[in-house]
């Protein structure tokens, strides 16, 4: 078994938590808050009941069309600029949203991830019978650096795979947060 070999959707979550573009940044953050998440992924507005929107489960029908980020509000509560509070998240959302297919490798996420400088991705599928356009993406899951390390660590035998691989040994970003993850979960088991 390598990295190569398992699908992203074997350790995605698939309960997403999500906000609609039109919700302020006061919004998103106090949903992160209450759900203790670190990011938010902002669906389409499709005039539906806002609250049923923010804590529905079902990721059905939700298209997503960017993330708001811990290391986002960090940026904008940084900039100084009180209206920035008030302005639709659809302005402030990192876009154009990173995915990933939910038959991709872990090691095709550990690669974009650090590609694109990012620690979450966005799991979508195209709905079945649909053209090829970012409108037809169907929100599945996400998965996150930690997850990735997480399933790792619970599939020891991936570790020599993972170190082996030039992925890992040429990203020292990368080698730094696996091990910092993997020394902190020896750690906690104590």
């Amino acid at each position: 078994m390598s990295i190569e070999s398992i699908a992203v959707s074997s350790f995605m979550t698939t309960n997403i938590i999500t906000q609609t573009e039109d919700q302020n940044i006061r919004a998103v953050s106090r949903t992160m808050y209450e759900n203790n998440i670190g990011s938010i992924v902002i669906v389409k507005n499709n005039n539906k009941d806002r609250d049923s929107d923010i804590n529905n489960n079902n990721n059905n029908n939700k298209q997503p069309v960017g993330i708001i980020t811990e290391r986002d509000i960090v940026r904008i509560l940084g900039s100084l600029e009180p209206d920035l509070l008030k302005i639709p998240v659809r302005q402030l959302m990192s876009k154009p949203l990173i995915t990933i297919s939910p038959n991709s490798s872990i090691k095709d996420a550990m690669q974009t991830m650090q590609l694109k400088n990012i620690r979450r991705l966005v799991v979508v599928a195209k709905k079945e019978g649909k053209v090829n356009d970012d409108d037809n993406n169907n929100m599945v899951g996400i998965i996150t650096d930690k997850d990735i390390f997480r399933a790792i660590m619970k599939n020891q035998s991936l570790i020599p795979s993972l170190l082996n691989d030039e992925l890992l040994t040429q990203h020292k970003p990368l080698y730094e947060q696996f091990s910092e993850y993997w020394f902190g979960d020896i750690l906690h088991r104590r």
